[in-house]
């Protein structure tokens, strides 16, 4: 059932909203989040913590330039 209806939304061109729970830093000072493999990432040694991506979003922060988050 939930494939059918997947299926449907995708057709009629609905977005489907799927939580992301990839793991980034979050840079709480700049409000930016990166991949935790982003050079900037390793360079955040202040005001940085790990979070989920939804969370990161859900907080208003934008994704990295470089990584794209």
């Amino acid at each position: 059932m939930r494939k059918i209806l997947f299926l449907l939304l995708l057709m009629i061109g609905l977005p489907v909203l799927a939580a992301d729970n990839t793991i980034v830093v979050l840079n709480t000072n700049r409000m930016i989040y990166h991949n935790v493999n982003c050079q900037w990432a390793h360079k955040c040694t202040k005001n940085c913590i790990n979070v989920t991506k939804q969370e990161a979003i859900e907080s208003g922060a934008r994704p990295c330039k470089v990584c794209g988050g």
